[in-house]
């Protein structure tokens, strides 16, 4: 039996083509022949397109007031039913447009960065995977099929982490993320458990309509966060992030703008309802220590890739305070804003480094390292504007999406609660400081390149990649937003035809001539100094990973050390000695049955043979054995009666 609530059926048909496109581009790019192995950078990204479009139609018609939920019978467990179904709502339809689109612009940048890979179908099949993965987060509207949806999600960043496998770093780095989205599932997972069981459903909307006891309700919160602190790197596991940074770039724009750490803000946003107000607070503590954590750390990184990854833990954290502090619908905007920017940003970084390595196939020079770099803005112009203008997003500089999406945050931080409104005003600082330092050292610092660089070919990167890294800076600005530069309250609010909280004029004049001022400390800071002398503070996330190595994984080794021990000289010694046992027990038994066993019945057998023999003796038919017989007899008698 099929039930479906929706105002324009024809829409399903547009909500499952935007699905299944990435997935049918998962299978084809796996089926394609390695001779026919460069259609793969023409299909993949075609269908992406595509999805993309059916995903804007869908907004389309979302926006007009349809919705569409569809769903079936799954399985059915203790007399529950439960479904397998979809919501598509203004939120995920948002979403679904977020996501295919930035998808479908990383597969494009890819047919030009990853150009004459050997795996190149592989690259494209897991990207494609990935989306399909992310868009059935978004459009899920059962609690368990997300979770299914969710471990895809880890599974595919697993394999593009990792996809230049022969990097000792990228492997470690991709299982160092698979461990720790599993300890943060484990505990999505209890949550579902919990949610089963006092709410008697996983479908979203079923458990919005159950009254569930407070205190399993605060339970099942804190532990479906816990899914979204490892999903979206939050504090205390969120060192995974800056390590990912191994895999490709393109796979590290998809991983930090739309997709896997976009999931939890998402998750958050979503099931909103479910948590108290208590559970609210601890989203909102967690959220502000890892803001500050991230921002501070990218002031102190001198890797392009790792300082855009701290970034994006601060600007995560800062969207889950938003949400704790009870405001979810400014976080979303900011995160829709982060996904272009931020895209933006690791793909004109993924520019810089295909330029230089390009340039450098002979050098020893880290060309990743700001403190290498320098005077690039006149080698890649087009490059240095994109990088620019997303930078400024980024920032929150004035006419930009980031500016209206970060107004609408500290707005909402400030009628939620004025400490965490200190907070993300003190991270919105820190995000200047390391934007600018990061573009300035980069296109601008005294040239530190190596004269093992072939300077004079460095340029912009082929056609394809400038193209997207345009499109990109182009979604950073304003209008993407609001029509008003410096009003948030824009379409996406509408869309969502929510009441949020109004924009602040003093917030905005505030904020902007803060960020303003910022910017130009922050020039007149560093116009005149060098990085080249500066080291780096350990891993620059305080020392997180040191407390980790030192306290869970020292422990866990010295625990395995002595499992080890006990295994091998007990455990293993006992089953030893036992088996020695069984194995003299069963020669003893071997023994007994040859010697004893055998050996009784072979001599009841000659017992049996020899007086068969005799007796045969007495019926032979030779008169003479008669007599001997009867002789033989007769001296037995006579013995006998003698005796």
């Amino acid at each position: 039996m099929t039930t479906s609530v929706t105002q324009d059926s024809s829409l399903i048909y547009f909500a499952l083509a935007a699905l299944l496109l990435p997935l049918l581009s998962f299978i084809i790019s796996f089926s394609i022949p390695n001779r026919y192995s460069w259609t793969v950078s023409l299909l993949a990204p075609l269908l992406l397109l595509i999805s993309f479009i059916c995903a804007s139609i869908l907004l389309f018609h979302i926006s007009s007031g349809n919705s569409i939920q569809q769903q079936l019978p799954w399985f059915t467990m203790g007399g529950r039913e439960i479904f397998i179904g979809f919501l598509v709502d203004n939120r995920s339809a948002i979403m679904m447009v977020v996501v295919s689109s930035i998808s479908f612009l990383v597969h494009l940048y890819s047919t030009g960065y990853m150009a004459g890979d050997s795996e190149i179908q592989k690259y494209f099949a897991m990207l494609s995977f990935f989306t399909f993965a992310m868009l059935g987060i978004v459009m899920t509207n059962n609690l368990l099929l997300l979770f299914f949806f969710w471990e895809l999600v880890g599974f595919a960043s697993y394999q593009l982490i990792s996809f230049w496998h022969a990097k000792p770093k990228a492997a470690n780095a991709a299982t160092k993320a698979f461990i720790m989205n599993r300890i943060g599932d484990a505990g999505f997972l209890i949550g579902l458990m919990i949610l089963w069981t006092y709410g008697g459903s996983v479908t979203i909307d079923s458990i919005h309509l159950t009254v569930i006891p407070t205190p399993y309700l605060t339970a099942a919160g804190i532990c479906i966060f816990c899914g979204v602190i490892g999903k979206s790197a939050q504090f205390p596991l969120f060192t995974w992030l800056p390590d990912a940074m191994e895999g490709p770039t393109p796979v590290s724009a998809l991983i930090h703008a739309a997709t896997m750490v976009a999931a939890g803000v998402f998750l958050l946003a979503r099931v909103y309802f479910l948590f108290t107000p208590n559970v609210l607070l601890l989203v909102a503590v967690v959220g502000s220590i890892t803001s500050l954590i991230g921002a501070v750390s990218a002031l102190r990184q001198f890797d392009i890739k790792k300082i855009l990854a701290y970034s994006t833990i601060s600007q995560l954290g800062l969207m889950i305070m938003g949400i704790g502090a009870g405001d979810p619908i400014a976080s979303e905007l900011h995160l829709f804003t982060h996904a272009f920017f931020k895209a933006g940003l690791f793909l004109g970084a993924g520019s810089v480094i295909h330029a230089l390595n390009q340039a450098s196939r002979h050098t020893s020079e880290d060309i990743q390292d700001i403190r290498n770099l320098g005077g690039l803005a006149k080698r890649m112009p087009i490059t240095f504007l994109a990088f620019a203008i997303a930078g400024c997003g980024l920032a929150g500089i004035p006419f930009s999406a980031g500016f209206l999406s970060k107004d609408a945050l500290l707005s909402g931080l400030l009628h939620g609660n004025f400490t965490f409104f200190i907070i993300g005003s003190l991270v919105s600082i820190l995000t200047v400081i390391y934007t600018f330092r990061l573009i300035w050292f980069i296109f601008f610092a005294k040239d530190s390149l190596s004269l093992q660089i072939q300077k004079d070919s460095i340029a912009d990167p082929p056609m394809i990649m400038r193209i997207v890294t345009i499109i990109l800076a182009v979604t950073s600005l304003w209008f993407m937003v609001s029509w008003s530069p410096v009003n948030f309250s824009g379409w996406i609010y509408q869309l969502l035809q929510t009441k949020a909280v109004a924009a602040s004029e003093i917030i905005t004049i505030v904020s902007a001539l803060l960020i303003i001022i910022t910017g130009l400390s922050a020039y007149f800071y560093f116009r005149n100094r060098s990085l080249g002398q500066i080291n780096s503070i350990a891993s620059g996330d305080f020392g997180v990973d040191l407390i980790y190595n030192r306290i869970f994984v020292a422990s866990s080794l010295k625990l395995a050390d002595a499992a080890h021990t006990m295994d091998r000289k007990w455990i293993d010694g006992l089953l030893h000695v036992m088996a020695s046992l069984q194995v003299a027990f069963a020669h003893l038994i071997g023994w007994w049955d040859n010697s004893i066993v055998d050996g009784s019945v072979d001599g009841l057998a000659m017992v049996a043979k020899g007086t068969g023999s005799i007796t045969r003796s007495f019926s032979s038919g030779k008169i003479q054995s008669y007599i001997l017989w009867s002789m033989l007899g007769l001296i037995i008698f006579i013995v006998w009666i003698l005796l």
